[in-house]
């Protein structure tokens, strides 16, 4: 069911007529999941990190960085690419291959997010976790 939501929404996204606020909400709507790490890193003092907790969030963020950097550009030019193919009048058949692996791409950047979210909330405790979603929320 989800799949059907997402893929509405980008045929949704791009149906429509090509206005500033659609395009920049095609360059700006990567990802459904949270990026929640940079907030524990950016209140480390706030939430009491140790110096290993920050140094293992640091690493992992360093060492997942380039690979999701890369998604998330190939998402936000694959929707660009969807939504000129059907203003360019492409037929239903290729479009819908080109939403299929828009969204391969979505899930694969959604399990890299669901496995940062997991680690995170391994190196911290539950109290820092809870402290980390109150200020992920709050923003």
């Amino acid at each position: 069911m989800k799949i059907l939501r997402t893929l509405a929404l980008t045929l949704a996204l791009a149906s429509a007529s090509v206005q500033a606020g659609e395009r920049q909400a095609l360059e700006t709507y990567v990802s459904p999941a949270p990026t929640l790490m940079p907030v524990a890193i950016d209140h480390a003092k706030d939430l009491g990190l140790s110096d290993d907790q920050k140094a293992k969030l640091e690493a992992w963020i360093a060492s997942g960085r380039a690979d999701r950097e890369r998604m998330e550009r190939e998402i936000v030019a694959d929707r660009k690419a969807i939504n000129q193919a059907m203003i360019d009048g492409k037929g239903n058949a290729d479009i819908q291959k080109m939403v299929r692996d828009v969204q391969r791409k979505e899930i694969k950047l959604v399990v890299a997010k669901l496995a940062c979210r997991d680690y995170t909330r391994k190196v911290l405790t539950p109290e820092q976790w809870k402290k980390v979603i109150e200020l992920y929320l709050a923003k």
